[in-house]
């Protein structure tokens, strides 16, 4: 929970603040492109099989219509670069690692194929034949809008392209009208192609934030506004599997609001679910780091899931948590341990293995909880395990 507002989400903000730039936060973006690319999977090599049938047939036409020179360099050129390079980037679709490798793939082919594309027309005009203009205006609309490339990509491939045949028919020797009409052409042809395409993925990134703001809200404690107990479980078990690959420890604090029924009574409910969000927004301020999580685990507990963490750390952030709450200065006469409100916590610090779940860490977490409770509460406790030791559903402590 590293956001600007209680309770407000990386994408609630993002979406506060905009992306004018087409980008989201560092974490925002790589979960936007995954998904997008699983999401266009299937379209995306239906794209792909129909570019390499186009070469295909445009080969066959270019053999009907221009000389033997042109059609030499246009053949070389479209099965040895363009056709292979079409062929590995359906390949890699194929892939479980296609979501992170296929765009920086095709964000490296895509220009080399508008060179190539313009390579050959300028090769067909100075043989007599301007007809291979036209595989320039479809590879530049296949390219904003069949290729799955981000805006960005798509234009600067485009324009590496428009670049490659003005320069180098000009270089080549080609006439100066020819060169300044179809360079004209494919200077249109991109401000339109850009203007659509800036549009679409703008229409695109905020539908998936719209989108995944809905998803969220539904996992989010409607009183607190931090995650709720059926979102601490998902993400429990996927950073429980995430440190058991990377062999990195996994910290939980359990909090607990002292004698939060007597200050019910005291002060009413209403002045209770004031003093949660309190304690709630000390929690969100407290755990800052990117994979830091807060979540209400019910009635005025917490957990605050730490990765990568070790027990100075987690013990350090517990006790800042202690002074958090503690600077709320919120009166509770009906504490025995301080005239104001307090916390006590229970750390349990391990690292995951995959013959193992995370409900035992949470156990030990509860353990700790309790063994701060039990010496008289407004306490921290740490607790660490080896898990081949740790005994799910058992308690050191009687209860």
């Amino acid at each position: 929970m590293n956001s600007a507002k209680l309770g407000e989400s990386p994408i609630a903000a993002q979406l506060r603040q905009g992306f004018r730039w087409l980008r989201f936060e560092r974490s925002l973006e790589r979960a936007f492109q995954r998904e997008q690319h699983l999401q266009t999977q299937v379209q995306l090599r239906l794209n792909l099989v129909m570019a390499i049938a186009l070469v295909v047939a445009f080969d066959a036409l270019d053999r009907t219509v221009t000389t033997a020179e042109a059609g030499e360099f246009a053949q070389q050129v479209r099965y040895f670069v363009v056709v292979p390079g079409l062929l590995l980037c359906l390949g890699l679709t194929f892939l479980r690692a296609g979501p992170r490798l296929y765009p920086l793939l095709v964000r490296t082919l895509a220009p080399l194929a508008m060179v190539c594309v313009a390579a050959v027309e300028i090769n067909a005009s100075l043989h007599g034949s301007a007809l291979h203009f036209s595989t320039m205006v479809l590879a530049t609309i296949f390219v904003y809008y069949l290729a799955g490339l981000t805006f960005y990509g798509a234009a600067i491939a485009n324009l590496v392209g428009l670049l490659t045949y003005v320069v180098g028919g000009t270089y080549a020797g080609l006439p100066a009208y020819l060169v300044t009409y179809n360079g004209m052409v494919l200077f249109f042809a991109n401000v339109v192609g850009a203007a659509v395409a800036y549009n679409l993925e703008t229409a695109w990134r905020t539908g998936w934030l719209e989108a995944q703001l809905l998803s969220e809200v539904a996992l989010r404690d409607g009183l607190t506004g931090i995650f709720n107990r059926r979102r601490l479980d998902e993400h429990l078990a996927r950073t429980w599997q995430q440190g058991a690959r990377e062999m990195r420890s996994l910290a939980l604090l359990m909090v607990d609001i002292d004698y939060f029924k007597n200050f019910n009574d005291q002060y009413g409910h209403q002045a209770g679910d004031e003093s949660l969000k309190a304690v709630a927004g000390v929690l969100a301020s407290s755990a800052r780091r990117p994979l830091d999580f807060v979540a209400r685990y019910g009635g005025e507990e917490f957990v605050v899931v730490l990765y990568d963490a070790s027990r100075g750390y987690a013990e350090e952030l517990a006790k800042h948590i202690q002074e958090g709450v503690a600077a709320l200065a919120i009166p509770n006469a009906g504490s025995s341990v301080s005239p104001i409100l307090t916390v006590s916590i229970g750390v349990a610090v391990g690292v995951p293995t995959l013959d193992r779940s995370p409900e035992g860490l949470l156990q030990l977490a509860d353990e700790a909880l309790y063994s701060a409770k039990h010496s008289g509460r407004n306490h921290v406790r740490v607790m660490e395990a080896e898990y081949e030791h740790l005994k799910t559903g058992m308690f050191q402590l009687k209860r």
